[in-house]
C-alpha cells in the first residue's frame, strides 16, 4: 500500500534526478508552475504504481527506487519486460487518453512525482516544449525496453545477469548497485531463483562485483561488460557448475 503523499514537493533544483526527468529539463519559469502542481508519493517494495489497462488521473516520475515493468499477454498471465528508475515516466499515456500499457511493480522503496491530468489540462502548460520532451521519454522508453530485449537474448545465464546489472547500473546512476530479489531476477530472465544466487556467487569470484551486503553490489563494469558482450559463460570453478 502506498503511503501518504509528502506534504509538499521539494522541488527540482536539488534533485538528482532533474537531468533526466520529463519536468526537469523545462525552463526555470515553467518548472515552477509544474511544481505548484506535483507531489511526492512514496510506495514500498511490493506496491503497484500501475496496472495495465487501466487510465489513470495522474502519471508518475520515478524519484528514487527499481521498479519492474509487466506486460499481459493473450493468456492474461503478466510477465516482466524490463525495469526502470531514477527520472523515468510512468502512465504518461494517459495524456492522450490511452490506457497505461504496462503495469509496474515496485522492487525496492520508491518515491515518485505524481502529476494529476485534470488541473494539467486546465493549466496550459501542455504546450510544444512539453510534448517535444513527451515525445523524447517515449523514444527513450523504447530503447531501454529494447535493452532489455537484448539482454534476455545473450546466450548465457552469466551474460543476462552482467547485462542486468549494467542496465540497473545505469537506472541508479551508480556503481553501487541495489539487487532486486533474486526471485525478480529470475523472473525477468526467464530463470530460477537457485540459478541467479549461484551465477551472483561465481560473478563475485571471478571478480566482476563485490557484495557490500544481502541488497547491494559494487560492480566492476569492464568486466560486466566483456561478459555481456561475448554471452560467454563463466569458467568453471572445482565443486561449481558454470551458468
Amino acid at each position: 500500500m502506498n503511503t501518504d503523499p509528502a506534504p509538499r514537493h521539494t522541488g527540482c533544483a536539488r534533485c538528482a534526478c532533474q537531468s533526466l526527468c520529463l519536468l526537469g529539463k523545462m525552463n526555470t519559469v515553467t518548472r515552477q508552475s509544474w511544481q505548484d502542481l506535483t507531489t511526492e508519493r512514496s510506495f514500498a517494495k511490493g506496491d503497484m504504481l500501475l496496472r495495465q489497462g487501466e487510465t489513470a488521473s495522474f502519471f508518475r516520475i520515478v524519484k528514487v527506487g527499481t521498479t519492474m515493468l509487466l506486460r499481459s499477454a493473450e493468456d492474461g498471465v503478466e510477465r516482466p519486460v524490463g525495469m526502470c528508475g531514477h527520472g523515468q515516466t510512468l502512465g504518461s499515456t494517459v495524456l492522450l487518453g490511452q490506457p497505461a500499457t504496462f503495469s509496474c511493480l515496485a522492487l525496492s522503496p520508491v518515491r515518485v512525482c505524481e502529476v494529476p491530468i485534470a488541473p494539467l489540462l486546465h493549466s496550459g502548460l501542455v504546450d510544444q516544449a512539453f510534448l517535444w520532451e513527451l515525445a523524447v521519454s517515449y523514444a527513450q522508453t523504447n530503447a531501454h525496453l529494447a535493452d532489455w530485449a537484448r539482454i534476455v537474448r545473450i546466450r548465457t545465464v552469466a551474460g543476462q545477469v552482467a547485462g542486468t546489472l549494467l542496465q540497473l547500473a545505469a537506472l541508479q546512476r551508480s556503481t553501487l548497485v541495489r539487487l532486486p530479489s533474486q526471485s525478480a531476477l529470475a523472473a525477468l530472465l526467464a530463470t530460477t531463483r537457485e540459478t541467479i544466487a549461484r551465477t551472483l556467487r561465481q560473478l563475485e569470484q571471478q571478480a566482476c562485483l563485490v557484495r557490500r551486503d544481502r541488497w547491494h553490489c559494487e560492480i566492476e563494469r569492464d568486466a560486466l561488460l566483456a561478459l555481456a558482450s561475448s554471452g560467454s559463460a563463466l569458467p568453471a570453478r572445482p565443486g561449481l557448475r558454470s551458468a
